[in-house]
């Protein structure tokens, strides 16, 4: 028999007094607005703030309004029975409701959380400041509140922080923190490399208090991928610092990340439920060294060398912390000024071709133009971090220097896949840590996917049989004429001014966009593992002198 407990008059047993402790929590539970997301994880609406219901936040929140309510503290398996009921609500009786990190879209508009119960919206108008707004934000411990952005700053204050003088680079900038608050699209990886003291995690600290304000402003390298993904879902702009190294699988994880992609892992050991992410997330890493060296990543990344700051230019880290606190409000006055101006120029704004990164590149055009640049003035710049991009490919990848070294005297050449391997390994130095050239002819294929994109931007094009002969697997390279620039794509015929002048030290004129001054508007398959030993042989009709131009097909992913 249960224990007995004496309240007031009544005597009721210890199940009693649960049972009527969880329907004194649910009861509670109903005042707030109970939902799902799209993933069915289950929410309450409090103040605006939604919080999971098996949330350490939500259970405080419960046991503390019994206690204020009823007098008493509600025991843990009355607590754990009303969180069942609880969430059978929010799953099964409440509404699916998308939930948002930081910026998201509702009808055409942009919303900005500053995590205070209000929001900015942005639209072809201007921005706004609200306290009512029709989408719901995820927070979490670790995000702190925006400021109140106000009007009327200078936009080129924020390089007074920024140790860049060039103007290509200054211009990547803006554009890259302007992009970072248009919802849905994906972001290319932002790299800054350098010396020690030239100024990349100052760098960094601005960018994440201007856009996703965190007690953790910068971040360290994680252990593994769970740890990872995590990181990525609870911070909207993820920013690493001095890495070191960089790992393939850390490498393939934020390729993922930047473009769009789901995670999953067990929810519990005991069951098989799955806890689901959905990323695509703003990210940056920084290190001494440039980091990246795999082509799928470094054609998502934006580069910007930084040099060693003169120590007579140096600052107290308290003193440049005081002075952007000064001007972090009319600095993210002035991101939204020009992102409102963009969407107005956005839809006039068209490419002939599409590159890489194709919707920031599209955005990058407008916002140039909101800043008040010329779309080339953009596409130029875009277009040297692309070919800065290719060169370090090249210069870091053992097979790609043999194969241009090999057709720097030849317009074609033609023979078997073994025969290229031996052609191409006198040319180069392969030392035995080297994982860019292939040490066997039956994965030359496979590493010179890696690198296609890289080598038609230097113009050399090659072909691969899909079948062998009894010589080999047949194969060629052929010079080609390059691919066309970026900055000749535009539709508009903008003449190219200042970017085509040689870099200039000062840029103080250019960037002054004042939030209260008028802006321009617009004038007018990869991974393939097959070895070609294996490959399926054609042996009919076979002569030595095969046409690939009639017979092969092409495997090369573009």
């Amino acid at each position: 028999m249960d224990k007995e407990f004496d309240l007031g008059s009544e005597l009721i047993t210890l199940e009693e007094k649960k049972n009527n402790q969880a329907d004194k929590l649910i009861k509670i539970a109903s005042a707030y607005k109970l939902f799902h997301d799209d993933t069915k994880e289950p929410y309450a609406i409090i103040n605006n703030e939604c919080l999971k219901i098996r949330s350490s936040s939500f259970k405080q929140l419960l046991a503390r309004e019994m206690y204020q309510s009823y007098g008493e503290a509600p025991n843990s398996d009355a607590l754990n029975q009303a969180l069942n009921v609880i969430e059978a609500q929010a799953r099964y009786d409440g509404q699916c409701i998308k939930l948002f990190n930081r910026v998201a879209e509702f009808e055409g508009d942009f919303y900005y959380d500053l995590a205070n119960g209000r929001a900015v919206k942005i639209s072809n108008s201007g921005w706004q400041a609200l306290e009512s707004f029709p989408v719901l934000f995820r927070r979490f411990s670790h995000q702190q509140v925006q400021v109140e952005p106000q009007r009327g700053g200078n936009i080129n204050d924020l390089f007074n922080f920024l140790n860049v003088r060039n103007e290509r680079h200054r211009l990547l900038i803006l554009v890259y923190l302007i992009a970072c608050f248009i919802p849905d699209i994906p972001h290319p990886i932002f790299h800054p490399y350098g010396d020690q003291g030239s100024g990349k995690t100052t760098m960094f600290v601005c960018f994440k208090n201007l856009i996703d304000p965190s007690k953790l402003n910068v971040l360290i390298t994680p252990r593994d991928s769970t740890e990872l993904i995590q990181i990525l879902d609870h911070h909207y702009l993820c920013l690493f610092d001095n890495l070191s190294t960089f790992p393939d699988w850390l490498s393939d994880l934020l390729s993922q990340a930047c473009t769009g992609g789901g995670f999953s892992k067990r929810k519990l050991y005991s069951d098989d439920d799955d806890i689901i992410f959905q990323i695509m997330r703003c990210i940056g890493i920084n290190g001494i060294n440039l980091l990246i060296g795999k082509p799928d990543l470094m054609d998502r990344t934006i580069l910007l060398h930084l040099e060693r700051i003169e120590p007579s230019q140096r600052k107290e880290w308290k003193i440049i912390l005081k002075e952007f606190e000064t001007v972090r409000p009319y600095l993210l006055g002035c991101l939204f000024d020009v992102l409102s101006e963009a969407r107005v120029i956005y839809p006039s704004v068209e490419l002939q071709h599409l590159p890489r990164m194709a919707d920031f590149v599209h955005w990058g055009v407008a916002i140039a133009q909101a800043l008040g640049y010329e779309a080339q003035d953009f596409l130029i710049a875009y277009q040297g971090n692309v070919e800065s991009q290719n060169a370090e490919i090249i210069n870091g990848n053992t097979l790609a220097q043999a194969v241009l070294s090999f057709m720097a005297d030849k317009e074609k050449w033609e023979g078997t896949v073994k025969e290229a391997h031996d052609q191409l390994v006198p040319l180069v130095t392969i030392s035995k840590e080297d994982r860019t050239f292939p040490k066997h002819y039956n994965k030359l294929r496979h590493a010179l996917n890696r690198i296609k994109p890289n080598l038609l931007d230097f113009g050399v094009k090659f072909t691969i049989a899909d079948f062998n002969t009894r010589r080999g697997v047949f194969m060629s390279f052929q010079k080609v004429t390059k691919i066309p620039s970026l900055s000749s794509q535009c539709s508009q015929s903008n003449e190219i001014n200042w970017l085509c002048r040689d870099d200039r030290e000062d840029s103080e004129d250019r960037l002054k966009v004042s939030s209260q001054a008028k802006l321009l508007k617009n004038k007018d398959c990869e991974g393939c593992e097959d070895r070609e030993d294996k490959i399926g042989h054609f042996w009919e009709g076979e002569q030595e002198g095969v046409n690939l131009e009639e017979v092969e097909v092409i495997r090369c992913s573009t």
